[in-house]
C-alpha cells in the first residue's frame, strides 16, 4: 500500500508535540515542589498566605497532623504558582512552548535573529556607536555563558552587581574572564588536592584490629 508521507510526518508531530509538552509540565511540577522545599520560597509563600488569613487555626479544625500539613502545602503551593516568580527555564508552560508552534514560528524567530545580529553589527562594527542597555544586557548575559531565560531568573541586584563590570568593554571583559579562569583554576586545584590528602589519609590509616 502506498504510504502517505505527509501524514506520518503531522502525526509525528503532533505525538512529539504532546510528549514535549508533558515534560515541560513535569518540569514545572517538579520546580514547584522544589520550591515549596526552598526556605525563601517558602517563607515568601507562608507569609503572603498569613497576610491573607488563609493558615488560620480554623481552617485546620478537626485535621489530624498530617492532614494540616498536607493543607498547608497545598495553600502554599497555590501561591507559588500564582504569586511567585518561577523563573529559570521552569516557568509554567504556555501553549506557545508546544513543540507544533515553534516549528510554525522557527522562520519569524531566526528572522529576528538574523536581523538582531545584523543591526549589533552595523551599529557597534560599522557605526561604532556606544552601546545601548539592550546591548550591554545582552554582551554581559553572554559573557556569563547564560541563555535568555537564565539570565531572567537571576536577582536584579546582582545583574545590576555585573552590569556595574562593564563587561562591553574588552579590557574589562578580559580582565573579568582571566579572573573567572584563575578562580576555576584555584577550585579545581583545591579539590584535587583535597581528594589526595583524604587518599593518603586513608592509606596512612591504621587498621583498629591491627596488633604489634
Amino acid at each position: 500500500p502506498k504510504v502517505d508521507v505527509s501524514s506520518i510526518l503531522v502525526i509525528s508531530v503532533i505525538v512529539l508535540s504532546v510528549l514535549h509538552y508533558l515534560h515541560k509540565i513535569s518540569s514545572y511540577n517538579r520546580a514547584i515542589d522544589y520550591a515549596l522545599r526552598v526556605p525563601t520560597y517558602r517563607n515568601q509563600a507562608k507569609a503572603m498566605a498569613e497576610d491573607e488569613g488563609l493558615l488560620h487555626k480554623k481552617f485546620f479544625k478537626g485535621l489530624s497532623k498530617d492532614e494540616q500539613r498536607a493543607a498547608e502545602n497545598k495553600i502554599l503551593r497555590d501561591i507559588i504558582e500564582s504569586k511567585l516568580d518561577i523563573k529559570g527555564g521552569y516557568g509554567k508552560p504556555e501553549w506557545k512552548d508546544i513543540l507544533a508552534i515553534q516549528m510554525l514560528t522557527w522562520p519569524f524567530h531566526a528572522g529576528n535573529f538574523a536581523y538582531f545580529h545584523a543591526r549589533r553589527f552595523y551599529k557597534y562594527k560599522v557605526m561604532k556607536q556606544d552601546p545601548d542597555d539592550i546591548e550591554k544586557d545582552y554582551v554581559t548575559r553572554i559573557v556569563l555563558k547564560l541563555s535568555a531565560t537564565q539570565w531572567e531568573s537571576v536577582p536584579e541586584g546582582k545583574k545590576q552587581e555585573m552590569l556595574r563590570k562593564e563587561l562591553w568593554f574588552d579590557a574589562n571583559r578580559e580582565a573579568y574572564l582571566e579572573e573567572r579562569a584563575d578562580a576555576e583554576r584555584a577550585a579545581k586545584m583545591n579539590s584535587a588536592k583535597y581528594k589526595q590528602q583524604k587518599r593518603m589519609a586513608r592509606k596512612e590509616k591504621v587498621p583498629e584490629n591491627f596488633n604489634d
